[in-house]
Order: structure tokens, then sequence, then C-alpha cells
């Protein structure tokens, strides 16, 4: 027996849970990671109580090997999304811009003051130029 459920049903099943939203850089847009497993591709993610992620040891690895690997992330809870593909993307109105770049950075940065930056109350990832950005 097959189950149908609305696009809306879907969408709320994945809301406000703890999620890990890395970019991908084989699929050029964001994964969102629930439970250690990959739920989604999204070209546009919002998230609430952030925690910006870098593990020492994938940092590290990328500087020896001169090669990336998923070491970064932004956790948090999920407000909202849109799935890859997604049309009419849009960066927020107003915001921080954030980077990360593992051969100058230990952590994540403001891009304009190269402040480091751990924790932010609201997050919107947009898969455009500047992909991070902080909405609150």
């Amino acid at each position: 027996m097959k189950i149908l459920i609305s696009e809306a049903q879907f969408k709320s099943i994945f809301l406000g849970e703890r999620v890990m939203v890395y970019y991908n850089l084989h699929k050029l847009t964001f994964s969102i990671v629930l439970s250690g497993k990959v739920i989604m591709y999204a070209d546009s993610v919002k998230l609430k109580n952030c925690e910006f992620r870098v593990r020492e040891g994938g940092r590290e690895r990328v500087r020896d090997e001169k090669r990336k690997n998923v070491h970064a992330f932004v956790i948090g809870d999920l407000l909202d999304y849109c799935e890859f593909p997604c049309e009419n993307l849009k960066p927020p109105k107003k915001g921080i811009v954030v980077s990360y770049n593992p051969y100058l950075n230990d952590s994540f940065v403001v891009k304009d003051t190269n402040e480091s930056v751990y924790n932010a109350e609201k997050v919107q990832m947009v898969n455009l130029k500047n992909k991070i950005y902080i909405i609150e």
C-alpha cells in the first residue's frame, strides 16, 4: 500500500529538527544531515539557534593534503528550506556574510572583518555567491 502525503506534510516532518548543514562540493548545493544521514539537498536553508563548527582534524587534513573534505558545518534547528533545485533564489535583504576557508581560517569568519563566528540566533544559507548570512 502506497501512502501519499503532500509536500507541506513532508516538509513539516523535518521542521524544528536539529540538523547539520554543509556545502556539498560535488552536488554544488547544501546537504542537510539529520542523525548522521543526508536527508535532502537544498538551495536555501534557514536555521535558528545556530552553531558554526569546524572539526580540527578535518581542517588539518585539508591543509596537509591540499584536498577538501567535509569538516565544517552550520548546526541549528531547521526553520525552512527550499529543496534543490530551487528557483528564484535571493539573498536576505540584510545580513552579515559569513565564510570559511580552511587554508586561511581556523573557524567561520565575518567576511568583511575576518572576525571569528561561533554562534548566531538565525542563519540563512543561500546557494548564491555569498552563501551564509547571519540574519539576526
